[in-house]
């Protein structure tokens, strides 16, 4: 399919959707929440023990956030979970915007205010887990770094307009003025999200309502060490969150006119290290994280030098370009090494990491101040922070070490050179290579939205009752919407169907109908999934039952209906050696041919 078209497939008008949505809910959010931090600290002379409490106040609420609401996303239509949390925040700030216009006290309006952004905070990881599962379902795994980095650009394109304008507009406007732009966003970008497509919910949700309840799977041992990674480095980058106020205020004396040239200096830098951070994971695997890691830690060393201006705002900003390239390379490990089912719950953990370690260097900077004067306490409190990331780095390079620079999991059905990692797999590609299998195309239907992949893992199982099986990768598509009662179409592919079976293959096609494009199907009789026309043969069943066995998943179906081809066929597709091949015969199935296959 051409470039252009597959720029227009539902997958890319959704996906500019919920970026669009999310660009002005962001840029709302970050001048709520910096005119708020802000205001506070300015009306209590620069008082340090107000601007932690205000930062922990949001913080504290978005760890409990990450650990019982984040997992909620895998229960629920993603869609229409994000458009709910929308409608919700815009409601609260309408409360309190009249509680605030009401002329209500200054000692109520400031309580109501940071408890409302207290509230805000504990929903923010409920829309992060939800807006990360809709974009696991949806998007292959191999975009899943880009799509995170383009998150993360739109996160600190709104981070620079919204911080760099909130100051200044305090000094013209009011916080009622400030409230009423953030209710605009919230009301805006439920519009934009109802242009979202549905997302197919996967297989193997918990169903018992219970967040982190028992019989949950755990985490693998890599996503855990990389995890720990991640709070290691927030430990000490989390710093950043007090360092423009601190550094404005302080050293340079500018007051809101640093603190915007900070700010802007800072979200340029992270926007950028977004930009390089996709291409940069999708090459070389967690090496550009672990580097990142360092850079951070020689950033913060530098960032010591705050009565220099310009070095300290240098300084701050290739800290933050570094620390975005880390968090999107690692991000998207951990969703890689975890199944599609429970990406919401595993955003949770990442956010839980990330502000777990913010919190313990907002606390840090809260004791390190409280001794001695501002300028060497801050010092010390810096050089803490760049050990901190030293270890993140240590951590990083640990886990790649002991369990690869990439995710073992496969992304496709068909052997690829490309993908041989580990020996073991590499013993066992090779021997697969040495036997000669079919070639099918394999499909369901979940929520009136079809799906195909390439398997050649196709066996007959069983004559009574009549049973089948085919493997599928984990991180696959197609795993996360199968389970026991699902439809499953096989297309028995034929000699001239190589292109099909590259096509349905290929990581980068698009999701749902768009991917048919170009490949005429029909839905079968018995179970409405998708059969491509020109097969050699065509099977329909149900899942009776998903197996884990290592990093596939083994799909059991009962056969309701066989149907072979009724007209001329080259012969069948054969994959050997990894490439395809044909028998170059008529191979047309007579009635009996699956019973006979089976003899």
């Amino acid at each position: 399919m051409p470039p252009t078209d597959r720029r227009d497939t539902p997958e890319h008008r959704s996906l500019r959707a919920l970026l669009s949505a999310y660009a002005v809910s962001q840029f709302g959010n970050w001048l709520f929440r910096t005119g708020v931090v802000y205001y506070a600290y300015n009306q209590n002379h620069g008082s340090n023990a107000l601007l932690t409490t205000a930062i922990v106040l949001v913080y504290l609420p978005i760890l409990f956030g990450s650990r019982l609401l984040a997992p909620l996303a895998d229960r629920r239509d993603t869609r229409r979970t994000l458009i709910g949390l929308d409608v919700l925040r815009a409601a609260v700030l309408v409360v309190l915007l009249a509680a605030v216009g009401g002329g209500a006290g200054g000692g109520f309006t400031s309580a109501a205010t940071i408890g409302v952004m207290a509230f805000l905070s504990l929903l923010t990881p409920f829309f992060t887990a939800s807006q990360t599962a809709y974009l696991r379902r949806v998007l292959p795994t191999e975009r899943i770094p880009s799509a995170l980095a383009g998150v993360s650009k739109v996160d600190w394109s709104t981070f620079i307009l919204g911080t760099a304008a909130a100051p200044l507009m305090l000094q013209v406007s009011n916080l009622p003025v400030l409230i009423t732009l953030d209710i605009v966003s919230f009301v805006v970008s439920g519009l934009l999200l109802v242009r979202l497509a549905p997302a197919p919910a996967p297989a193997g949700v918990p169903s018992d309502g219970a967040a982190g309840g028992a019989g949950k799977p755990r985490l693998t041992a890599s996503s855990r060490w990389l995890l720990a990674s991640v709070f290691a480095l927030n430990a000490g980058a989390g710093v950043i969150n007090v360092y423009p106020n601190v550094v404005a205020r302080d050293f340079l004396g500018g007051g809101a006119t640093w603190l915007s040239v900070i700010n802007l200096a800072n979200g340029t830098g992270a926007v950028i290290g977004a930009t390089l951070a996709a291409r940069l994971r999708g090459r070389r695997g967690l090496r550009p994280g672990v580097l990142a890691a360092l850079a951070v830690a020689v950033s913060l060393a530098c960032m010591t030098l705050v009565t220099t201006a310009w070095v300290a705002v240098l300084a701050s900003s290739a800290m933050l370009l570094a620390g975005q390239v880390f968090a999107v390379v690692f991000q998207a490990r951990i969703l890689e090494n975890e199944p599609v089912a429970v990406a919401g719950r595993v955003s949770g953990y990442f956010t839980l990491g990330t502000f777990a370690g913010v919190t313990v260097s907002i606390l840090l900077f809260m004791g390190v101040t409280g001794f001695g004067s501002m300028r060497s306490s801050f010092t010390v409190l810096l050089l803490v922070a760049a050990v901190s990331a030293l270890a993140s780095a240590w951590i990083g390079r640990a886990a790649s070490r002991r369990y690869g620079e990439s995710s073992p999991a496969a992304n496709g059905q068909v052997p690829d050179a490309d993908a041989e990692r580990e020996s073991d797999g590499l013993l066992v590609r090779q021997a697969g290579r040495a036997f000669a299998t079919g070639v099918t195309v394999a499909s369901t239907v979940a929520s009136g939205v079809p799906h195909a992949t390439t398997v050649n893992s196709f066996v007959t199982v069983s004559l009574d009752p009549p049973l089948v099986l085919i493997c599928v990768a984990h991180e696959s598509h197609l795993a996360a919407l199968v389970a026991e009662g699902s439809p499953l179409g096989i297309t028995v592919l034929a000699a001239d169907q190589r292109e099909t079976a590259v096509h349905f293959a290929r990581a980068e096609r698009p999701v749902g109908e768009a991917q048919f494009t170009g490949h005429a199907w029909q839905p079968g009789q018995e179970t409405g999934a998708p059969l491509l026309s020109g097969g050699a043969a065509w099977l329909e069943g149900r899942v009776q039952s998903v197996v884990p066995a290592g990093d596939h998943a083994i799909v059991l179906a009962r056969v309701l209906a066989f149907t072979p081809s009724d007209g001329p066929v080259e012969g069948p597709l054969v994959f050997y050696g990894g490439g395809f091949h044909s028998l170059g015969h008529d191979a047309s199935a007579a009635p009996g041919g699956l019973q006979k296959a089976e003899q």
